[in-house]
């Protein structure tokens, strides 16, 4: 017999015309929910309300034994959501629907805060909701943009300075531009552009620095309380500590948690690195927001979690 540890879930239909579908998973009973911000998870691509190998499945359940209100919805055109009837960009409807779905909450549930978790395009839709809505105080992002500094291009680059087979190369390229022989097999520029989402369209472009630097002294001024992780999947990052020294003009102090998984995949396949994020985000969520208060702990650390090894680990049924 299967033991359930999480709360009731429940399909629910909300915004406008109640188009858009999203499951609930209410606090599981006997936690305390009260004065605690619920979590919403925005889909990564189109991929639906499950998210990543069913990663928002697992979260919201943990969460709810916790004690934390979850909903995870289908954006328009997604999963089970009707298609949008008007011209907005995907940029615009993801902000305003993700505030719709922090709006049903508030109604359902009386939450007046709210933190936010997402995957890449997910990732920069809880970015952008963070920006438009002072309801979100918290922000539980992974593989979100990245930015190229010093640190990255030392790690990156030193390491191929010392070997032979990388000049040959890079001097074999050189002599076909110049010979006019030089086909490039690659269809893409790196950096994150050029990846597309059919339905609804979107086109991931990192925003300029000073835009995002400018967006973290507004968090930082509000107090929100961040965790950002990255996987191995992004190349655009490569170490621990990357994101807090390009922006170390920011005063991010202890209200920034950064972690790196370079042995993941960008969708988090393996059970191993699942099972981290979610024991990781877990002890972070609840040690800011714990059951006995309303607000966050400031200045209070995440519990350490074990970094996971590369050995993969068993697999456990998820229903």
């Amino acid at each position: 017999m299967t033991v359930v540890t999480h709360g009731r879930e429940k399909a629910v239909r909300f915004g406008t015309s109640a188009s858009l579908v999203g499951v609930l998973t209410e606090a599981a009973p006997g936690t305390n929910s009260a004065g605690r911000p619920a979590v919403l998870f925005l889909n990564s691509g189109i991929l639906h309300r499950v998210g990543s190998c069913r990663l928002h499945v697992r979260l919201a359940r943990a969460l709810s034994a916790a004690g934390f209100h979850c909903m995870r919805f289908d954006y328009s055109g997604i999963g089970d959501s009707e298609q949008r009837r008007d011209s907005l960009p995907f940029e615009e409807s993801a902000v305003l629907e993700t505030r719709e779905a922090m709006d049903y909450l508030q109604k359902a549930k009386g939450v007046d805060k709210f933190i936010l978790m997402g995957l890449c395009s997910g990732a920069d839709m809880a970015h952008d909701t963070a920006v438009a809505d002072p309801r979100v105080v918290g922000l539980n992002l992974l593989d979100g943009w990245a930015y190229k500094n010093l640190g990255y291009k030392l790690r990156h680059y030193g390491p191929k300075l010392f070997r032979w087979r990388v000049w040959q190369n890079s001097i074999g390229i050189r002599m076909k531009m110049l010979l006019g022989t030089y086909k490039s097999s690659r269809s893409q520029m790196p950096g994150g552009e050029g990846v597309e989402y059919e339905v609804p369209k979107y086109v991931r472009v990192f925003p300029p620095r000073a835009r995002i630097a400018n967006d973290l002294g507004g968090f930082v001024q509000r107090g929100m309380q961040m965790s950002f992780m990255w996987t191995g999947g992004l190349h655009e990052y490569n170490h621990k500590g990357q994101y807090r020294a390009t922006f170390a003009d920011v005063p991010l102090g202890a209200l920034l948690v950064e972690d790196h998984l370079p042995d993941a995949d960008h969708i988090l396949t393996g059970l191993n690195h699942q099972a981290y994020v979610t024991q990781h985000s877990v002890a972070w969520i609840t040690s800011h927001w714990p059951a006995t208060g309303g607000g966050a702990v400031p200045g209070t650390p995440a519990p350490m979690v074990a970094s996971p090894s590369s050995k993969p680990a068993a697999a456990a049924p998820v229903a």
